[in-house]
C-alpha cells in the first residue's frame, strides 16, 4: 500500500495546519511589506539594487509560499511505504521551484543590461539609442533560460555533460544546414555594433522604408507608412544601401512651378526674387539652402525650379509645413501678377475658300 499509517488527531495535524495557513497569509504580508520598504529606500539605493530588489520581489514571495507549502506537506502525520518515495518527489519539486524562481527573478532583472551600457555611454554613444540595450537584454534572457534549464536537468539526474556534447555535434550539423540563419545572426550583431540605425529611426532600404521597431538575433522589424510591420532578415538589411532619415539635419523639398507663356521677363524676375526672399525668411528653412531659378521651357509652361531645405524632420510635421508654405507661395505668385499654367490644346480650323 502507498500509505502505511495516518494520525488524524488535532495535535498531530496542528503543525501542518499552521504551516498551511502561513503559506497563504505570510506571502501576502511579505509582499506588502517589501513594496512599502522598497518605496521608502528607493532614493537611498543605487539603481542596480533597485532593479534587483524589484525583480526579485515577486519571485521571493512565490518562493516563500512554496517553501511553507512544502513544509506543511512534510508536517502531515502520514507515513508512506518505503517503495513510494513521496517525500523525495516533493523535495525534487521544491528544488525545481527554487531554480525556476531564481531564474524568473534574473529574467526580470534584464534592465541591468541597459544600466551597464549606460555606464559606457561616452564610449558607445548610447545617449539616444535603445537598440543595443534591447539586443543585449535578449542575449541576457537567453543565457538565463539556458543556465536555469541546465540546473533543472541536473536536479532531474539527466547527464548534462553528455547532452552538451551531443548538442555540439548536432549543432555542427544544424549549422551547416542553417547558414542563412547564422548569417542573419552575425549580421544582427554587426548592425548593433556598427549602429547604422537604431530603434525608432526612419530608414529607407531599396524597396522598404519605415520606422524601426525591433532588431532581434535574426531579423529587423520595420513599420511602414501604411502601418504594416515588415520583417526582414538581418543579412538582407546589411546587403542593402541603408538611408537613415533621422541622421539628416534637413529635408530637401524640390518642386516645379509652371507659369503661363504670357509671363514677362520682369514678372519672372520679380516672382523668383520674391519667392527666394519668402522662403529665406521662414524659420523652418535653411537660408543658404534656397534656390529659385527659371529651369526650362516646357510644352505649355515656363518652369520655375524651387529647391528648399526644411529643418522640420518628422514626416507629419514636414507635410504640415509644406502645406503652409504652399499657401504662401500661391499668394506670392498671385501678387507678382503671374498665373499657373496647365495643359491646353489649341485647334485651328481651316477656312473654306
Amino acid at each position: 500500500m502507498l500509505i502505511e499509517s495516518v494520525d488524524l488527531s488535532l495535535a498531530a495535524l496542528l503543525p501542518a495546519l499552521i504551516l498551511g495557513a502561513s503559506a497563504y497569509l505570510l506571502p501576502v504580508l511579505y509582499r506588502r511589506f517589501a513594496k512599502s520598504l522598497l518605496q521608502k529606500l528607493h532614493a537611498l539605493m543605487p539603481e542596480v539594487l533597485q532593479i534587483l530588489a524589484e525583480a526579485y520581489r515577486e519571485p521571493t514571495t512565490l518562493l516563500l509560499r512554496t517553501f511553507l507549502g512544502y513544509a506543511a506537506l512534510r508536517a502531515l502525520p502520514i507515513q508512506f511505504a518505503e517503495k513510494f518515495p513521496v517525500y523525495s518527489v516533493l523535495a525534487l519539486f521544491f528544488r525545481l521551484c527554487v531554480i525556476f524562481f531564481i531564474g524568473y527573478g534574473a529574467w526580470q532583472a534584464a534592465p541591468m543590461c541597459r544600466l551597464l551600457l549606460r555606464s559606457a555611454e561616452n564610449h558607445l554613444d548610447l545617449a539616444t539609442n535603445k537598440t543595443m540595450g534591447r539586443f543585449f537584454e535578449n542575449i541576457y534572457k537567453v543565457l538565463v533560460v539556458v543556465f536555469a534549464g541546465i540546473a533543472a536537468l541536473d536536479q532531474l539526474g539527466i547527464p548534462v555533460t553528455g547532452l552538451l556534447t551531443g548538442a555540439g555535434v548536432a549543432g555542427l550539423a544544424i549549422s551547416l544546414a542553417a547558414q542563412s540563419t547564422l548569417s542573419s545572426l552575425i549580421a544582427g550583431i554587426t548592425l548593433v555594433l556598427e549602429h547604422p540605425f537604431g530603434i525608432g529611426d526612419y530608414i529607407i532600404l531599396s524597396s522598404v522604408e519605415g520606422t524601426v521597431e525591433d532588431i532581434s538575433f535574426r531579423s529587423t522589424r520595420i513599420r511602414n507608412a501604411d502601418n504594416v510591420v515588415i520583417t526582414i532578415e538581418n543579412s538582407k538589411v546589411c546587403a542593402e544601401y541603408i538611408q537613415n532619415a533621422n541622421q539628416r539635419t534637413s529635408r530637401l523639398w524640390q518642386f516645379t512651378l509652371g507659369l503661363t507663356y504670357d509671363t514677362t521677363e520682369e514678372q519672372i524676375q520679380r516672382v523668383t526674387q520674391d519667392l527666394t526672399q519668402l522662403l529665406q525668411d521662414q524659420p523652418t528653412v535653411q537660408p543658404n539652402g534656397v534656390t529659385v531659378t527659371l529651369d526650362k521651357f516646357n510644352d505649355y509652361s515656363l518652369d520655375i525650379l524651387v529647391r528648399v531645405y526644411l529643418t522640420t524632420l518628422p514626416y507629419a510635421d514636414y507635410l504640415k509645413e509644406r502645406h503652409r508654405l504652399n499657401l504662401l507661395i500661391m499668394q506670392t505668385v498671385k501678387n507678382a501678377g503671374c498665373e499657373f499654367a496647365f495643359p491646353t490644346t489649341t485647334v485651328e480650323m481651316a477656312k473654306d475658300k
